[in-house]
């Protein structure tokens, strides 16, 4: 008798184990400095930090790879980030972490996140989707001489993607996914201090001709103050794996 009740409970802590989601690594915290879920179809911060951004043009809400996220309409639609947020692109360590799915194909580069004065190598970040490349052009310059090689990972699909940038010392890091896509290193380090806030869909080189507005949603924006380790951004895809992710809203 004791053995079928001993079995019978296996049985049932079993099915128990087996009906229950498996365990989602915990979101890094530590170092975060702006946050924008796009959940109130706004670019509130939400970390409390007070770097909220101010968008333009036509910016809208539609669903995102979680909750809401934003529509860009590819022509006049942007965002710009105040405040304290844009202390932490200089000479020390940062991460940037964010979700995109294009809406549109171009010959064209599209502009996604920009820290960048003009359309010119200096003291600047910018990361740009070029499609016809099939690549996140991904650009880390203090001068057209210094700057980190060979960071733009390659894409093979136009559905959700999460992209990260990692710059720890004098290394920097893309990922793709939640996994390594390139890396590169500079002896003396890239300062990439400038003036001009961060902004999403707003390249310089938009306004110069070589570049277009993004046409697409973004969603789950998180810039921190250092260098968060491949477990730590695995941990992060995690949360909202772009294979999971519907194809569309009406999904």
């Amino acid at each position: 008798m004791k053995t079928l009740i001993h079995s019978a409970l296996l049985l049932f802590l079993s099915g128990l184990l087996a009906s229950t989601p498996p365990f989602a690594p915990a979101i890094p915290e530590a170092g975060l400095v702006a946050y924008y879920s796009f959940n109130h179809c706004d670019a509130r911060d939400d970390s409390g930090n007070g770097s909220h951004g101010q968008m333009y043009g036509s910016t809208s809400c539609w669903c995102g790879i979680e909750g809401s996220g934003l529509l860009f309409d590819g022509v006049d639609d942007f965002v710009e980030f105040e405040g304290s947020v844009n202390r932490y692109f200089n000479t020390s360590d940062f991460t940037v972490s964010f979700y995109f799915k294009p809406e549109q194909y171009l010959v064209f580069q599209q502009s996604l996140l920009s820290k960048r004065e003009e359309c010119e190598d200096y003291n600047m970040l910018d990361i740009l989707l070029d499609l016809n490349a099939q690549e996140i052009t991904t650009l880390v310059h203090e001068n057209p001489h210094k700057f980190y090689p060979g960071l733009s990972p390659g894409l093979d699909t136009t559905r959700w993607m999460h992209f990260a940038i990692t710059r720890e010392g004098t290394r920097a890091f893309t990922y793709v996914n939640g996994r390594l896509a390139q890396k590169a290193f500079r002896c003396s380090g890239v300062d990439i201090s400038n003036s001009v806030p961060l902004s999403f869909g707003n390249s310089p080189c938009v306004q110069q001709g070589s570049a277009r507005r993004f046409r697409g949603v973004l969603d789950e924006l998180r810039v921190y103050s250092r260098a968060l380790s491949p477990e730590e951004i695995w941990s992060l895809y995690q949360q909202n794996p772009a294979e999971e992710a519907p194809s569309d809203c009406l999904t």
